[in-house]
C-alpha cells in the first residue's frame, strides 16, 4: 500500500466537503480523489440525463473534474463545494451546447446507465427507453427549468445550492423547478 492509498483509505466519509477542498488546496491529492469519488455519479447523471448519451456525459464530467483541480487555487467557502463544482458542470455544459460538438442532436442508441453491471437485457432495454423519453422530455423545457431540474434531482443539489449553481435566488429556484415539474408531468402524461 502507497502512501497516498493509506491516506485515502484514512480519509472518512465524516469529513466535510469544506475540509477536504482546503486539504486538497495543500496539495493532499487523496483529498481531492475523495472529492472526486464523492461527485462523480452525481456529475455524470446531471450530464447524462442532460445530453441522453454515455460518451458526451464522461466526456464533460471529466472536463468538469479536470477544470475544478485546475480552478481548486480559486475555491472559496461562499457556498458549499458541491454548488461551486456543479457551477463549473453548468458553464461547461453551456459551453458544449454552444459549441454543439459534445451534444448530439438525438439520443444514441447506446444511452442508457443500468444500475447493475450486468442488467437483464429485457431490464436494459427498459432503462433505456426511460432515460430516452426523459431526455426528449426535459429538451422540450425551456433551459432554466431544464438546468434546474438537472441540478437538483440528478446532480443531488438542495434548492439552496441549485441557486447558487445557477446564481439565482432560492425562491427563482423553486418556481422553476415547479413549473418544470408540471410541464414535465403534462409532457409525459401526453406524450
Amino acid at each position: 500500500m502507497t502512501q497516498d492509498d493509506k491516506t485515502y483509505t484514512d480519509v472518512s466519509s465524516e469529513v466535510s466537503d469544506a475540509d477536504l477542498a482546503r486539504q486538497a488546496q495543500a496539495g493532499e491529492r487523496a483529498a481531492f480523489a475523495t472529492l472526486y469519488r464523492r461527485y462523480l455519479p452525481r456529475v455524470y447523471r446531471y450530464f447524462y440525463v442532460r445530453t441522453g448519451a454515455v460518451q458526451p456525459a464522461e466526456d464533460l464530467t471529466s472536463q468538469t473534474f479536470m477544470a475544478a483541480l485546475e480552478s481548486l487555487p480559486r475555491y472559496r467557502e461562499r457556498g458549499t463545494f458541491a454548488a461551486w463544482l456543479f457551477a463549473i458542470a453548468s458553464r461547461r455544459y453551456a459551453d458544449a451546447c454552444r459549441s454543439q460538438a459534445a451534444i448530439p442532436p438525438e439520443v444514441a442508441d447506446d444511452a442508457w446507465d443500468p444500475p447493475d453491471p450486468a442488467p437483464l437485457p429485457e431490464t436494459a432495454l427498459v432503462h433505456a427507453e426511460r432515460m430516452a423519453v426523459l431526455t426528449q422530455a426535459l429538451r422540450a423545457l425551456s433551459p432554466d427549468r431544464a438546468q434546474a431540474v438537472a441540478l437538483h434531482f440528478f446532480g443531488g443539489l438542495s434548492h439552496k445550492e441549485t441557486a447558487r449553481a445557477m446564481g439565482r435566488s432560492g425562491i427563482a429556484v423553486k418556481s422553476l423547478i415547479n413549473r418544470a415539474l408540471r410541464d414535465l408531468r403534462e409532457r409525459l402524461d401526453h406524450g
